[in-house]
């Protein structure tokens, strides 16, 4: 019997599995309302295991060639001086808008594409002999199956603003500034320009100016590599999004699987999101290569379950932990503000 595998989502996690799972003989439809491609090529970094999922779809030299790779990076303190020097650990950067059309490229053209937007979860269940949620931070899958109540399955914000964005000039050094109460990384791209991305409590203009306007009042005129890439930044190449997390969970209950941020969506702050959510697609492909019948569909989901939820357990804590150690120094001053406010004057 051919398996039926329907896959909701069409980011990096979906895209993958698209490529992937098709070489068990499974018949595979990827459903998501917009395929377009990111609007932004900001950079992810794929480090070595990930890689092997790109490998496996013989596209490793390709992300390559469209790359920077650097050797080391430092992390500054709030007095600008250097807490550590920063191994790459053999970290490609390549743009989310390359990674994607790459993905993409490989998909076999024996996977049907349906672009809808799905409003029930049900319907795609009755027609999959397994369903995968690769649906992103606010997955419908999720929300669907897991948590018991409704509530418990939603993502946790954590009053955190990011902006990433790129510009053309090269970037002034490899590093990531922690403020005190914001943190502001700068990496190159392939091509030459800058990738950068900032991190401050939230708070929200209305407009991308206007976030970037007060970007520059919290981290601008202390240090000359942040001046540099903030005076070349622009709204037309910067996104404005929050942080939130999914909630931690067995990413299997019966014939449904959830991969990539739908199961374990992280903070930015250890770079893992993308690796996990490729790790993940490769995980799951070997485990459902040559299952048969639902019983067996169901072993593998299984198998799969007690392979990937450890390591994508570990990496959504550590990213966390790292995103309180990066910004502590913020969240003390706060607390004492309104501590002090609460007393007020003698």
């Amino acid at each position: 019997m051919t398996a039926r595998i329907r896959i909701l989502g069409a980011g990096v996690a979906g895209l993958a599995a698209a490529a992937l799972l098709p070489r068990s003989g499974a018949e595979v439809t990827l459903v998501d309302q917009d395929f377009s491609p990111p609007a932004l090529g900001t950079s992810l970094g794929i480090f070595p295991a990930a890689q092997r999922a790109l490998a496996e779809l013989g596209v490793l030299d390709e992300v390559r060639r469209r790359s920077a790779a650097p050797r080391t990076g430092v992390i500054r303190g709030t007095d600008g001086r250097v807490l550590a020097q920063v191994p790459a650990g053999g970290a490609l950067l390549v743009p989310r808008t390359d990674l994607t059309a790459i993905l993409r490229a490989a998909i076999p053209a024996s996977v049907r594409r349906e672009q809808r937007r799905v409003r029930d979860v049900r319907p795609e269940l009755a027609a999959a002999d397994v369903l995968v949620g690769a649906d992103g931070l606010h997955s419908l899958v999720r929300r669907s199956g897991w948590g018991g109540v409704a509530d418990r399955a939603r993502a946790r914000r954590h009053g955190v603003t990011v902006l990433r964005g790129v510009t053309p000039q090269p970037p002034p050094e490899i590093s990531e500034t922690w403020g005190g109460s914001w943190l502001f990384g700068i990496t190159p791209l392939a091509l030459g320009g800058t990738n950068w991305f900032a991190a401050l409590p939230e708070h929200r203009a209305s407009s991308v100016a206007g976030d970037l306007a007060h970007l520059r009042t919290v981290a601008g005129g202390r240090f000359d590599h942040v001046d540099e890439v903030l005076a070349a930044a622009s709204p037309e190449r910067t996104v404005v999004h929050g942080i939130a997390t999914a909630p931690i969970t067995i990413p299997v209950r019966d014939h449904v699987v959830l991969i990539g941020d739908a199961a374990h969506a992280m903070t930015p702050n250890l770079g893992h999101g993308a690796n996990t959510a490729l790790e993940d697609a490769l995980a799951l492909a070997r485990c459902l290569d040559g299952a048969h019948g639902q019983r067996a569909l169901r072993g593998a989901l299984r198998r799969y379950a007690l392979r990937r939820t450890p390591p994508d357990t570990a990496w959504q804590l550590g990213s966390l932990a790292m995103t309180h150690l990066a910004m502590a120094e913020g969240r003390r001053a706060r607390i004492r503000d309104r501590v002090l406010g609460s007393i007020g004057p003698r």
